[in-house]
């Protein structure tokens, strides 16, 4: 395999003066922190197997942002080069920009085994046991959320209080709250603190024993996982070779797809990386 890969260099026409019609000998391979995981550690190995594929030629910098929002910013600018994003931040950026494209998507064999979910609760402290309860109370009620960049901890549970008539959530919560996190957003209703919250379904899973303490209200479909992209005017004889490798990852190099995976709770399922367009996304939001 190891032989193969080299001998694609020449049959995709890698020009190693430059990635683009500049005289750039670096890919800069990005990420962002969520909490006080950066996720360099995780993406290492994939960076060492590129610059071996390379032959040494192109250096690969990785690099995480302290923030997705971050991250877009440096995508707009141009700053980077192949990035490990969000779900949600992805939608935000091509919202914005269309300058990068989908390399490839983390994916699990059987939506059955996915356990990348955003699920709503409430406190059993609140009184709150339906959603007829929530409409009637909602003015009075306490809701706390990861963060604006959180598909399971935000996105997702905002489009569903959407359909429910009840946002914007400054018009329809007595307080609505920031987390920073998944873990404290659950235990904000275990305490009995919030009435209402939104997080990730890997960390219901986590509870050991306090489900009593909650009532689940509702749980989303299986969420896709954040893509990796790669700008669109890098040479192509380059981004595919960066394409052929993530693809064949399961395959050809198992421990360097377990090291990326270990970044992602949600990705802990997750089997290959499989090559999705952007319509994939955006259909599953309908």
């Amino acid at each position: 395999m190891w032989k193969f890969y080299l001998f694609l260099l020449p049959i995709f026409g890698v020009n190693i003066s430059g990635l683009y019609a500049k005289n750039d000998q670096k890919i800069i391979l990005a990420t962002y922190t969520y909490d006080t995981k950066d996720r360099i550690e995780n993406l290492l190995p994939f960076a060492d197997l590129l610059k071996s594929r390379f032959e040494g030629k192109f250096e690969i910098e990785t690099k995480s942002f302290p923030s997705v929002d971050e991250l877009i910013l440096a995508m707009l600018k141009k700053e980077v080069d192949l990035v490990f994003i969000s779900t949600a931040g992805f939608l935000s950026y091509i919202d914005q920009a269309d300058e990068f494209e989908i390399a490839g998507t983390l994916m699990v064999d059987q939506e059955s085994e996915s356990t990348y979910r955003s699920i709503i609760a409430a406190s059993k402290l609140s009184g709150i046991n339906s959603w007829e309860d929530v409409k009637s109370k909602s003015k009075g009620l306490k809701i706390s959320l990861v963060n604006e960049n959180s598909t399971s901890g935000y996105l997702l549970p905002y489009l569903h209080f959407q359909q429910r008539g009840l946002t914007p959530f400054k018009d329809n919560f007595g307080l609505v709250e920031f987390t920073g996190n998944h873990k404290k957003s659950l235990d904000s209703i275990l305490t009995g603190e919030f009435d209402l919250a939104a997080f990730g379904e890997n960390d219901l899973q986590n509870l050991s024993g306090n489900e009593d303490l909650i009532h689940i209200l509702w749980v989303s479909p299986a969420i896709p996982l954040g893509p990796v992209m790669v700008r669109k005017d890098m040479d192509k004889s380059i981004s595919e070779v960066v394409e052929q490798n993530l693809l064949n990852l399961h395959q050809s190099y198992p421990a360097i797809l377990e090291s990326i995976k270990a970044g992602w709770i949600e990705a802990q399922n997750a089997s290959h990386f499989e090559k999705l367009t952007k319509d994939f996304y955006i259909d599953f939001l309908k």
